[in-house]
């Protein structure tokens, strides 16, 4: 039987990189996978390189350690490509790992790559760049933008909360076009999510998002004021959020946002500039593994 080799590539500045990195090169060999090179990196534009460099040496399996930024950045250099992306959550969110049904837990990532099955996913752009599962415009962006490296190492999720908290008394509402199929919405928000995957933390974006559906899922709440943005956060935490009066949903192979003023953009939990943005959604673009049991909504 031949043995299954893979390429490790780990952000060691995620929250636990460098700890699952030693994990993986302890439990994948006893466990019958060889690992054929491992990377450690620092820096996004390295971790890109590296991934780059593997896909062109022919790797079949690339491994990469991180959270939902590191994923972000090696998607952009996988999608289209034929090596298989096997996901290791070790970031603050892991939206993503959680939208392949990789709950946030070592083991169950080791077993998928072990034990799992490949599958094609959708892959979001915006503005030109692929993202892995969600971009956020606005005040979601810009509490991204501000968190601290190092604060989310040490609190983990709860530091996105910290920086929100700040954020939240001072922003601005501002107003939102959006534009999608025949259809064109003007309002006035704080902010916006476009995901291609399902998660947004551990809630689903919309009641129909997923990884496979061939479209975008947008979310936005229309509200002026701090208490409408407050409001709308604390729906999002409990998943709620389409149930709010004031709600705004669907699906999309393309949505153009355009703001006044222009606001920021962000792409798990990496900031890509500002408004205006354009995006398009890639379908099955991208190979990767999920455990065995995963069943894609579609």
């Amino acid at each position: 039987m031949h043995m299954k080799s893979v390429t490790i590539v780990c952000r060691l500045s995620s929250r636990h990189g460098l700890a699952y990195y030693r994990r993986l090169q302890e439990e994948l060999p006893k466990r019958g996978v060889s690992i054929a090179a491992a990377h450690m990196v620092r820096r996004r534009k390295e971790l890109k390189k590296r991934i780059r460099q593997a896909v062109q040496s022919g790797a079949g399996t690339i491994v990469v350690i991180g959270g939902d930024g590191t994923q972000t950045a090696a998607v952009a250099e996988l999608a289209h490509k034929p090596a298989v992306m096997a996901v290791i959550p070790a970031g603050t969110g892991n939206s993503f790992a959680f939208s392949l049904g990789i709950k946030d837990d070592i083991d169950a990532a080791i077993d998928t790559i072990v034990n799992g099955k490949e599958i094609f996913v959708d892959v979001g752009i915006v503005n030109g760049t692929h993202f892995a599962n969600f971009a956020t415009v606005g005040l979601i962006a810009e509490a991204a933008n501000r968190t601290p490296r190092g604060l989310k190492k040490f609190v983990g999720p709860l530091a996105y909360g910290f920086t929100a908290l700040g954020t939240f008394f001072h922003d601005k509402p501002f107003e939102m076009r959006v534009k999608w199929k025949k259809n064109d919405l003007k309002i006035v928000t704080h902010q916006a999510i476009i995901a291609s995957g399902r998660y947004f933390g551990w809630q689903p974006v919309t009641p129909n998002a997923t990884l496979r559906s061939g479209e975008l899922a947008f979310f936005a709440a229309s509200g002026r004021t701090v208490a409408d943005a407050l409001k709308t956060n604390a729906a999002l935490l409990r998943g709620e959020q389409t149930n709010l009066q004031n709600a705004h949903y669907f699906s999309a192979k393309r949505i153009t946002i355009k703001t006044k003023p222009k606001q920021a953009l962000n792409i798990d939990g990496h900031a890509l500039g500002s408004t205006p943005a354009k995006f398009k959604i890639a379908p099955r673009a991208l190979r990767v593994m999920v455990p065995q049991d995963f069943k894609p909504a579609s």
